[in-house]
């Protein structure tokens, strides 16, 4: 109980052997450890990202949207949320893409 009690609380000084392993052991940890625990390939539902694009490249039809917006953005699977029609100061209309 008193060993937990030290390592919890850590009441050892640097010179001893209780210290230099523990180090030892993170130092491990963080070189040994492989890359792929920390790698997270997959995307999250809610991840979206937004493409703006002119009046011209624009389709109300979605599978032409989508089409388009795959040629674009380089994503093949890329697939279309929702879209926001915006005029920017020069009074020209561009629209707002939200692509997953």
């Amino acid at each position: 109980m008193d060993v937990l009690k030290k390592l919890f609380l850590w009441s050892y000084s640097r010179e001893t052997s209780v210290y230099v392993i523990f180090c030892l052991l993170i130092v491990a940890f963080i070189f040994l450890t492989p890359k792929e625990w920390f790698n997270r390939p997959d995307l999250f539902a809610t991840q979206t990202s937004r493409l703006i694009v002119k009046q011209s490249d624009f389709s109300p039809d979605k599978p032409v949207l989508e089409q388009r917006i795959r040629a674009i953005s380089g994503n093949p699977k890329a697939e279309v949320v929702d879209w926001r029609k915006r005029e920017i100061p020069g009074g020209e209309t561009v629209y707002e893409i939200d692509i997953r």
